[in-house]
């Protein structure tokens, strides 16, 4: 049980924060620059589309966002395992765009953009609160701001999640240092918030507690044990805000370490639940791919060190890097392994005489285990948007080593703060540069392609594209070398929508059938099973038709469009009642007009007049330009007495 020694212990431990930092010029001078900084960078994005990569998952074609913020949708953000996660407040974020923007981009785009750059002015009044140190701050930050490496999390839309959770992480770690300053139930509870917050964005964030707990020894100097004040460190800890108080510790370090271990379990039990909820999310999806522990044990190695590199040397960077089997003694694991043992060694030595490095470090060690593919999700070898968070550990101990390099050195303190100034400039031309492949699904499917070689996934993205713009001809080719280096069911399934736009009948119904002797996602072999349907229909199989109908609700329950599809059917039949209840399950699903037009049709037919002018109201409600409805509606009134 904690006790009041505890509490005390707390405070003793605790930096003196006890006079909060004020806004300074120099402050807002540095505040003004990163943001204005940011927003020029990134400004392009706000007038791209849409991509058609996951884009349609989050926004475009998924019907509850579509219909925006809702008492209705916001239930089902609550409980939706959808996108083979569990992110609630991301789902919240993207609907409550729709009711401000439509389904126009540039808007969405706009949001994600105004969070990264408040995500960059929280990054720095976090760690200046911490260190006192304002210029370090600032440069960490403006590095963060304009990395090509988050230009994945900021120019996609469906990345909203990566820039949202960061904002929540960023506000709980800030909530931290004002608990730790002075230690409260209110305030412990005020980070908790911000924790779920961000784990409801992406359950990324599962290894704060264990972050929080780096944070402790440097800049915090919460636990038992502290950093050396050396000839070499005392200059730079010269600048803190928060002096040290351990040395009034009565406790021994192994007890102080166990109180703030333990201080975290909340914290910890929180980032469980949303562990599990996640893995249960990518299961029912079919993410989870079954890869051998050594192979994921050497593309998790090469991961680590293709990051760093990817951090010093930004280019040809791509949407997505196609999974390779490698050899856990190939030459690229070794060469990983190696660097990463070496500053991995280098932070241990200088864990008491340069505590920024081996936070920094083992920061970036920890925060991307979550996604560096131990367990192996989906196709893909690495991810530019994994970065977003765990370069920040990294960052802040290249400018925390420059500084003391400056300190030891004066001679060459004005060439680093030159240095410094060029590389921001470097790294913000190069993604000035890149933000034009973003532009739409074409132009970012094309690059990735080009930066990749071919690869299944964005052949069949470009296909898709192409599709989209009615180009028949060169999505029908890229979706044939989709399924060239790898049969899926996606991409036959898309060739076979292509053939039933083109009225080729029997070549669509060939390909669909060719979709399902590859199974994979539910939701897209519910699709397939409902296009089979609507072909049985319009060639008047109608008892293979309704197979493939039962097929595709009994495999995605939770889709309105099936449903409906499904109940057109059985009216066609006269099947009244039971056309009915698939109408009434779609609209529980979600509100649609089509769905309660074909609701009261079937009531009508039944001469349920009372509620069918019912369904034809709420039609109304949904769609004020419905004619057909208004024309029932005002014929059930008519017929009256």
């Amino acid at each position: 049980m904690l006790r009041t020694a505890a509490t005390d212990l707390a405070l003793a431990g605790a930096i003196n924060m006890e006079k909060p930092l004020h806004f300074d010029c120099r402050a807002a001078l540095a505040v003004v620059l990163l943001a204005g900084m940011t927003l020029a960078v990134f400004a392009p994005v706000v007038s791209y589309q849409f991509i058609n990569v996951d884009d349609n998952v989050y926004v475009t074609g998924n019907d509850h966002v579509q219909r925006g913020l809702s008492w209705h949708n916001a239930v089902w953000a609550l409980t939706a395992l959808d996108a083979a996660n569990w992110h609630p407040v991301t789902w919240l974020s993207h609907m409550l765009d729709v009711s401000l923007f439509g389904l126009s981009p540039g808007g969405h785009h706009a949001i994600s953009l105004l969070i990264h750059t408040l995500n960059v002015v929280l990054l720095f009044f976090w760690l200046r609160s911490m260190t006192g140190a304002l210029g370090k701050s600032a440069a960490v930050a403006a590095i963060f701001a304009v990395h090509p490496l988050a230009l994945e999390s900021v120019a996609w839309i469906a990345e909203r999640k990566n820039v949202l959770s960061t904002l929540f992480l960023l506000l709980a770690m800030w909530a931290y240092a004002a608990y730790a300053r002075k230690p409260g139930v209110l305030r412990y509870l005020l980070v908790a918030l911000w924790f779920s917050l961000g784990l409801m964005s992406k359950a990324m964030l599962v290894t704060l507690p264990f972050a929080l707990l780096l944070l402790d020894y440097w800049p915090l100097r919460r636990l038992g044990f502290a950093p050396m004040a050396t000839d070499s460190s005392e200059p730079i800890a010269a600048d803190y805000a928060l002096a040290p108080a351990n040395a009034h510790a009565t406790e021994a370090p192994a007890t102080v370490f166990f109180w703030r271990c333990l201080e975290k379990a909340p914290l910890l039990t929180l980032a469980a639940g949303s562990a599990v909820l996640t893995v249960k999310a990518q299961a029912l999806d079919n993410e989870i791919k079954m890869v051998s522990l050594p192979s994921r044990v050497a593309n998790a190695v090469v991961s680590y060190g293709t990051y760093l590199w990817q951090m010093v040397w930004p280019s040809k960077l791509a949407i997505f890097y196609p999974y390779q089997d490698r050899a856990i003694f190939s030459r690229a694991v070794m060469i990983s392994l190696v660097l990463i043992c070496a500053i991995t060694g280098l932070a241990v030595w200088q864990v008491k005489k340069r505590p920024y490095f081996a936070v920094g470090w083992f920061w970036y060690l920890g925060t991307l285990v979550p996604v560096i593919g131990l367990i192996h999700v989906g196709d893909i070898a690495h991810a530019d948007r994994y970065t977003y968070v765990p370069l920040l550990g990294v960052f802040i101990a290249i400018v925390w080593g420059a500084a003391e390099i400056g300190i030891h050195f004066p001679a060459l303190r004005y060439g680093m703060i030159a240095g410094a100034g060029l590389v921001v400039v470097a790294l913000a031309a190069t993604t000035t540069s890149d933000i034009s492949y973003w532009h739409d699904g074409i132009s970012i499917s094309e690059h990735s392609l080009a930066v990749t070689g071919p690869n299944c996934l964005m052949e069949r993205a470009l296909g898709e594209a192409f599709y989209s713009e009615g180009r028949l001809d060169e999505a029908l080719e890229h979706l044939t070398r989709s399924f060239e280096i790898q049969a899926t069911d996606v991409a036959f399934f898309e060739i076979g929508t292509i053939k039933l736009q083109q009225k080729k009948l029997e070549e669509a119904v060939f390909y669909y059938e060719k979709a399902l002797q590859y199974p994979g996602e539910t939701r897209m072999l519910a699709q397939i099973h409902n296009n089979l349907a609507v072909l049985e229909m319009q060639q008047g199989s109608l008892v293979d038709a309704e197979k493939h109908f039962r097929e595709s609700v009994a495999l995605d329950p939770a889709s309105a469009r099936h449903r409906v599809a499904f109940g057109w059917l059985l009216a066609k039949q006269g099947r009244y009642d039971e056309a009915i209840a698939q109408y009434e399950a779609a609209v529980k699903i979600a509100p649609d007009a089509l769905a309660y037009f074909s609701l009261g049709s079937a009531l009508e037919e039944q001469h349920k007049l009372p509620q069918a002018a019912d369904a034809y109201r709420e039609t109304l409600a949904l769609a004020p330009t419905f004619q057909e409805a208004r024309l029932r509606l005002n014929a059930i009134a008519g017929t009256r007495p």
